[in-house]
């Protein structure tokens, strides 16, 4: 039985993992008939996602050029939203900022409340020349990534689950992108092919795993929603309303709470000055977490463990933390692994948002039902 041809969209796929491929060589590589890879190719340039790059080689007559996928002026928007701080940033194709800014929010109010002025910041950000490819928003809440939904949230409870759709779709209509912020920064803190894990401790926890240079969503989206693990049972009130869990005991708001600090800054601050109140809540902090994380690294087995937000990559809890799951992990699970500081902090959320949209924006059975449209 004859294979079908590629279609214009697995082309272009083929082109962007490859950085690019003369005509001759995506013949040979795709088995196609000439006359139906230049067609796909006419496609995709109408469409404007492709152009000729450099010449390759020396040759008689007309040299051969590299089919390139055509990123240059195409930006993403990101929304990186956390429990008390908003970023938002443009980003290249890659996840480069190129201009961004942080402001508080109060996940309290209204959706729209919170997210109309984020979207206005983003929409000001945007330059007239760029094409926008879509738009990532991250929430401290479980996600479908699939639908864009947000599920059994604590955080923005009384979010219309649909609600960041909704509003982004409003304003911008373009391939939209809803992640969890724990999973969105560790993916932009991995590397292609990795395995690892990377927990957020800032105003709370969460948390990412990365196989394979893809992010665990799981079957629900819930994966990495570890700030509610059960620690002890006669442990602090968590704001999920049980006691106990893993965030009342580790998360800057369980910290701030019993040391009487009105910010996450100062709880920063007083650790930074050592205070001695504030490093053994961050020591306890620590340890906990660790414990929860080393069942997740045995059960991994990740070459990184990093640690972000704002109180997680403080040196104290990176060491308090290394400490506890090599004591609790065998030797064979602890060989190799590094446990440290995220490397790209509050840009890491913007990375991996503009990861998962290219990846959503440009896939080719998105690509096919443009050209189809």
């Amino acid at each position: 039985m004859t294979r079908p041809a590629p279609s214009a969209g697995s082309i272009l796929g083929l082109i962007r993992e490859t950085g690019g491929l003369s005509r001759a060589q995506l013949l040979e590589v795709s088995g196609m008939a000439r006359s139906t890879l230049y067609a796909r190719l006419e496609e995709l340039s109408a469409l404007g996602v492709i152009y000729e790059g450099e010449a390759l080689g020396a040759a008689r007559g007309r040299p051969s050029r590299r089919i390139r996928f055509d990123d240059r002026g195409r930006v993403v928007l990101t929304v990186a939203i956390g429990q008390a701080v908003a970023r938002v940033s443009v980003t290249d194709p890659d996840g480069r900022e190129l201009r961004s800014r942080t402001l508080p929010v109060v996940l309290a109010r209204p959706a729209d409340d919170v997210l109309e002025p984020l979207l206005d910041i983003g929409a000001m950000l945007l330059a007239r020349d760029e094409i926008l490819a879509g738009v990532g928003v991250a929430v401290p809440a479980p996600v479908d990534v699939r639908t864009g939904l947000v599920r059994s949230a604590t955080t923005i409870a009384a979010w219309p689950a649909d609600a960041v759709l909704t509003a982004v779709g409003r304003r911008f209509p373009v391939p939209v992108v809803v992640e969890n912020d724990g999973r969105a920064e560790a993916l932009g803190e991995s590397t292609p092919e990795e395995t690892m894990v990377y927990a957020k401790v800032a105003t709370g926890i969460s948390c990412g795993v990365v196989v394979d240079g893809r992010v665990v969503e799981g079957s629900r989206g819930v994966a990495g929603d570890i700030g509610h693990i059960l620690v002890d049972p006669d442990g602090p009130r968590c704001r999920c309303g049980r006691r106990g869990c893993l965030a009342a005991f580790s998360s800057g708001a369980g910290m701030m709470e019993r040391l009487a600090l009105p910010t996450l800054d100062e709880l920063v601050a007083a650790v930074q000055d050592g205070d001695a109140g504030a490093l053994a809540e961050l020591a306890a902090a620590a340890n906990h977490l660790g414990r929860a994380l080393a069942a997740i690294v045995a059960t991994v087995n990740p070459s990184r463990l990093l640690l972000g937000g704002a109180v997680g990559r403080l040196q104290p809890m990176v060491d308090g933390v290394r400490a506890r799951v090599h004591g609790d992990v065998v030797d064979r699970v602890a060989e190799g692994l590094q446990v440290e500081a995220s490397a790209w902090g509050e840009a890491s959320a913007s990375r991996g948002l503009a990861d998962l949209v290219m990846r959503r924006a440009y896939a080719p059975e998105a690509i096919d039902e443009l050209l189809r449209a």
